[in-house]
């Protein structure tokens, strides 16, 4: 039996190499189109998660005035100067303005789009992004493995995460696509077939990726000092080095990362007046560590999760399932026809085992390695390729800082570990440059068990996304009266139905509540209209309300609210 450290795999071809541009033109056009046709089964004003909603918000309302402003405004400001009950949960005060959005250049881009063709218009963004990320993919596989790379572009654009976040607009995908194609030349630079010039490149596209995502930076960083490490043994122990043309790169990539960060400062003071992207940075620094009991709980989440079962029981389902991927693929790329049956028979129980978690309704599976299949083959085969060996250390080696630093509360409702799909990526990589080694069998197992977990994602969201939209276009009503929500996302998850004229607002406690029917009696509103999910109590009046008719409406599926009309005031 064949030890998996020693797969082979061909030799790397030469990079310089000029690789057929037609049939790379095609491939994008064609992974493009097929975006394009998924995106057809979702309603574009439902979205994947409520920070979606927050830029469909301020896109909206960019559009209805003209501007790239991104200030959503505030009816009722002279009511609530502080903004407490503001209908769109995270909206902050910015000198004269309201900002509920953390990337801009996403919807500053996004912007011309929706002018062209409204929320679906905007969809090109995050596709585009999916894209170039499997591009990237398919350029760190030939450098790595050798060959033409395409295993890598295809399982990456079609049987990974990046699949479902390539149907939302969100700013993954084109945050993924930045922090890769950094890979790429950071690559070539130790590599020896790039210069100064490449990771001055390579740390320009890191920064411009944390414009989108944070946690981009922890990547940029531990590529930066397993690089390091790298140029240090080739300078004392190899002395194929020299100490000048390490600092000279050095000094190239951290100015690239500089550059982006600045630049994108300089566009936040002129747009908003605010550093927001340096803000919720130090804001993400200053809660790292805390709630070390929830920060471990939700790490085995975004790694193992299936978000279906009692934790224990759910993380005891996905470590199996992902352990059964990882025997297989190892199985697999033994030369036993015995080990082959093995692997057959450990992918087949990995598929009873997503079947049982599928059986009772489609959902967010938010582990990293449970969502992506060829992610889990990735962590367990990649290794025997020695050229992957450093792009696995970095994809393993920021999992634990992310972990740190990632936002709490929110890892259930979340597709593949979003903070973490830079990781998962990579493995789907190391998992890419196995696969044409592998019996045609075996690679078909493991690339079909990927695309049926990707297939229900993308059809999970598909509907999410009729459910919000349905529940939008009904809950709120265009006759004078104030629409209260009692929970903090429910707004700002319809963000796309959002206008700075809506009688909106969002009031969490008691209290807020009581302020709301205060600021709906001062208004002379009609009706008070309060929303939250069944089974919740509501009082039978709320200063001069009277509690009146009610309506059950699912707002997601399996999740219905209840809206309660007051009257009187």
């Amino acid at each position: 039996m064949t030890a998996v450290a020693s797969v082979e795999v061909p030799a790397p071809a030469p990079v310089s190499r000029a690789s057929r541009p037609a049939r790379v033109l095609l491939a994008l056009l064609g992974l493009l189109f097929a975006y394009g046709a998924l995106s057809l089964l979702d309603n574009p004003k439902g979205t994947l998660g409520t920070d979606t909603g927050g830029k469909l918000a301020t896109v909206v309302t960019m559009d209805h005035r003209g501007t790239f402003d991104p200030n959503i405004g505030y009816w009722a400001e002279r009511y609530d100067p502080t903004g407490r009950l503001h209908p769109l949960f995270y909206t902050s005060h910015i000198g004269d303005r309201w900002v509920n959005v953390t990337t801009l250049p996403m919807v500053v881009a996004a912007r011309p789009l929706y002018a062209l063709g409204g929320a679906r218009a905007v969809l090109l963004l995050p596709m585009l992004g999916a894209v170039f990320a499997a591009l990237a993919a398919r350029a760190l596989a030939r450098r790595i493995g050798g060959g033409d790379g395409w295993w890598a572009f295809w399982v990456v654009g079609l049987a990974s995460p990046l699949t479902v976040y390539a149907l939302d607009f969100w700013e993954h995908a084109p945050g993924v696509a930045l922090a890769l194609w950094g890979g790429v030349f950071m690559y070539d630079v130790l590599d020896g077939r790039a210069g100064w010039r490449a990771a001055l490149a390579s740390g320009v596209l890191f920064g411009a990726a944390a414009t989108m995502r944070t946690e981009a930076l922890v990547y940029a960083a531990v590529l930066g000092g397993v690089a390091a490490v790298v140029l240090v043994h080739r300078t004392v122990v190899r002395r194929s080095q020299t100490w000048g043309r390490n600092l000279q790169w050095g000094i190239a990539y951290a100015v690239g990362i500089a550059a982006a960060l600045v630049a994108n400062q300089m566009l936040e003071q002129a747009l908003v007046g605010g550093a927001m992207r340096a803000e919720r940075a130090a804001g993400t620094a200053g809660m790292a560590g805390g709630g070390a009991s929830l920060r471990a709980r939700e790490a085995v989440t975004t790694a193992l999760g299936l978000n279906r079962f009692e934790f224990r029981t759910d993380w005891v389902f996905g470590a199996l399932i992902v352990a059964l991927v990882a025997y297989a693929a190892v199985k697999f790329a033994a030369t036993d026809r015995r080990d082959q049956r093995l692997g057959m028979i450990a992918v087949g129980a990995a598929a009873v085992l997503y079947g049982l978690r599928f059986a009772n309704g489609l959902g967010f599976v938010p582990g990293v390695l449970s969502a992506s299949p060829l992610a889990a083959a990735g962590l367990a085969v990649g290794w025997s390729v020695r050229r992957w060996r450093g792009v696995g250390a970095v994809a393993l080696l920021a999992v634990p800082v992310v972990w740190v630093f990632q936002f709490t509360g929110g890892a259930n409702p979340q597709w593949g570990g979003r903070y973490l799909l830079i990781t998962g990526t990579l493995l789907v990589v190391g998992a890419a440059v196995v696969l044409p080694t592998l019996p045609r069998a075996a690679r078909v197992a493991l690339v079909a068990l990927a695309v049926v977990v990707t297939a229900s994602g993308v059809v999970w969201l598909s509907q999410r996304s009729h459910a919000v939209a349905s529940a939008m276009q009904t809950i709120p009503r265009d006759d004078g009266s104030v629409l209260v929500s009692r929970e903090a996302h429910l707004l700002r998850e319809g963000g796309a139905f959002y206008s700075p004229d809506a009688r909106w607002l969002t009031a969490t406690t008691d209290g807020d509540l009581r302020r709301a029917a205060t600021i709906a009696s001062d208004v002379h509103a009609p009706a008070l209209r309060v929303v939250g999910i069944a089974g919740e109590t509501f009082p039978a009046t709320i200063g001069g309300w009277t509690r009146g008719s009610r309506e059950r409406v699912e707002f997601l599926p399996g999740l219905d609210v209840v809206v309660v009309t007051y009257t009187g005031g």
